[in-house]
Order: structure tokens, then sequence, then C-alpha cells
């Protein structure tokens, strides 16, 4: 059956491929931004097939009637930032805590049906970790309490086409750029770090699944991830695809993350993916060609992304 679907944050990395991934689908699909990218829209071939209604996730009178108006909201927007925002962290609580809860008290009023964005690393103590955190809490206690059916799902380290390098430092263009290049590479700490990366079209599908299948009990917490991967094996792997002759600096761990950190999937998170949805690990695109369409990606859009 054909929804309506409000998505925040819709024209960001990962929301504009849950965007494409609806509209094939069938779906209608409403971005509610603070701005009209009418560049993405153009590029993304959304003109006349995306609905854009302009608000802030702060204001909590537009979000309350945008959600009115769908069936479903999904709450991807958020302020990104690991020691970017460590001095200064009201920002990232006013939007992605205050501006979830507009979300939530929206679904809880005219009952629909919402999801909300999640991390890996929840643990970290560094803003965007902690806020993402206890929004996470949240959606969880208007389950309880409210009997909303908000749906939550933790990503892991996504990547692929689109993602930005800076302002906000990504690990995946920031060894692809460089590499491309022939730019020395610079990684924080040993490179031993375990990482989990899941291809930004795999993730987009599973979040689909998840928002649109029915009776998922609310206190279930859905995790994304592909599999163990430490930092050095993904440099190894871009400088193999890239056949790139870059070297590799490592500078001291910034702000925030931890010098041994693991995130991944767990095998919970698998056996969730599997129960409630039916998603493997044989649904994944394969690393080496998920790799190889993201690094083309970048290959021919390089001049987007100025390296000094």
């Amino acid at each position: 059956m054909k929804k309506k679907i409000l998505i925040t944050g819709g024209q960001g990395f990962v929301g504009s491929f849950l965007v494409d991934n609806f509209l094939s689908k069938g779906h209608e699909v409403t971005i509610f931004d603070r701005h009209y990218d009418s560049a993405k829209f153009k590029e993304y071939n959304w003109e006349g097939k995306v609905i854009f209604q302009l608000g802030d996730l702060k204001d909590r009178d537009s979000v309350i009637e945008a959600v009115s108006l769908n069936d479903i909201v999904v709450n991807l927007a958020g302020l990104l930032g690991t020691q970017e925002m460590m001095n200064n962290p009201i920002p990232a609580i006013e939007v992605n805590i205050l501006g979830a809860i507009n979300v939530f008290d929206a679904c809880r009023m005219h009952k629909k049906r919402g999801f909300q964005v999640a991390v890996g690393n929840f643990w970290m103590n560094n803003p965007y970790s902690i806020t993402k955190s206890v929004t996470e809490r949240f959606a969880l206690m208007y389950n309880k309490e409210h009997k909303t059916d908000i749906r939550i799902c933790r990503g892991m380290n996504i990547y692929g086409p689109r993602q930005k390098h800076r302002p906000i430092r990504k690990i995946f263009p920031n060894l692809v750029i460089p590499a491309l290049l022939n730019e020395d590479i610079t990684i924080y700490g040993t490179g031993e770090q375990v990482m989990d990366l899941l291809y930004v079209k795999d993730f987009a599908e599973i979040l689909s699944k998840i928002i649109l299948t029915d009776n998922i009990p609310g206190d279930v917490i859905f995790e994304a991830g592909a599999g163990e991967f430490t930092i050095n094996n993904a440099v190894n792997k871009v400088l193999e695809l890239t056949q790139s002759k870059s070297k590799v600096n490592r500078i001291p761990m910034r702000p925030g993350e931890d010098a041994m950190s693991v995130v991944k999937i767990s095998d919970e998170g698998w056996a969730n993916l599997k129960k409630y949805i039916n998603y493997t690990p044989a649904d994944l695109t394969p690393m080496h060609i998920a790799m190889k369409q993201s690094i083309d990606w970048y290959r021919d859009n390089l001049s987007r992304f100025p390296w000094d």
C-alpha cells in the first residue's frame, strides 16, 4: 500500500538514499528541512517527484503540522560532529534531543508511525553520541508510556556516494579522496580501532524494511552493520582499489573517541534483522563491489572535493 512518508534530513547523505528507496517502491515522499537545495533536487532527479516542506525541527508547531499530513515520519535530521561540538553542545541538544521530542510528540498526538536513527557508538562521551543515545531512550519511553510506534535503528559506519569529507570528518571520503590524489592519508590512532562499514544503499534498504514492516514491538532496538573491519583494513582496501601511492600518517586520537574502540553490529542485531524483516548478511552488497562503486563515484566527482 502506498504510504505518505515525511523525512527530516532527507537532503542529507543517508536521507537522500532513503528518499530514492521509497520512491522506487512507489511511496509519496515529503522532505522537511530548513532550506531547499535545488541543486540536489536536480541532480537526484527529484523535481516533480518529491514534495518539499520548509520547516525547522526545533519549531514544535511546524513539526506537528507536517507529521499530521503524513502516514509515517522518519527523523534523520541532526547535528553531526565528534570534536566539533565539544566546546558547545547546546545546538546538538536543541536539534538532536529537543527536535526529536517534537517528532515523538507529533507521533503521539496524531497516532503516526515514527522512526529515529541512532548510533552504533552510543557509549562514547561526545555530544553527538550522547544526544543520539538520549533520543533513543526517549523513543523507548514514548513507546512504553504513550503507546507510540517509533522504530529505532543504530547505524554503524555508513559510507558510499554523496558523503562529504568536510566540515565533519567521515572516515571513508577521507581515505578515498587523498588516495585518488596520491596525497597522504591521515588516520587517528593506531588504526586498529574496529568499525563496521555499511554501504549506504544497504542501510537505506534496511531502514526501509524496518519502517514499513507492521507489528514490530516497541522495545526492539535494531542495529545495521556489515561486520568487523579495522581502520587499517579499510586503508589497505582503499589503497588496493585505487592503486594509490599515498602514504599513511597517524596522529593522536581526537577528543570524544576511544583509542581502541569497537563499533560493530552484534549477534542480537543480526538476529533482530532476521526475525523482524528477514534480512541476513547474504542480502548485503559484497564489500568489494560497494567500495568500487563508491570509489568510482568519488573519482567522477573529484572536483567537488577540494583537498588542501
